[in-house]
């Protein structure tokens, strides 16, 4: 997968608050919630919780991204991050 890059992580503070808030989510057919997170240097680690809205378990998963920050960035894009190819059993 690709970087997801942009000017800056607007109204958050940081890349973490900044990615806590990508990945909770509610939709038609499921709601997403980040647990617990942290960045260990510029990685994002975090535990989210997938509830289906019918009656099945909830799923704990674990989101890993890649992320960097460049102020000065010629382009203007000075924050970017990269999420992990989803594991699958």
């Amino acid at each position: 997968m690709g970087w997801l890059t942009m000017r800056d992580t607007g109204r958050f503070a940081n890349a973490r608050a900044y990615l806590d808030d990508q990945f909770t989510y509610t939709r038609d057919d499921h709601r997403l919630t980040v647990l617990k997170s942290s960045m260990v240097g510029s990685t994002y680690y975090a535990a989210a919780e997938r509830v289906e809205t019918a009656d099945k378990a909830p799923t704990v998963f674990a989101i890993i991204c890649l992320t960097f920050s460049r102020p000065n960035a010629r382009d203007g894009q000075t924050f970017g991050y990269k999420d992990s190819a989803p594991l699958r059993r």
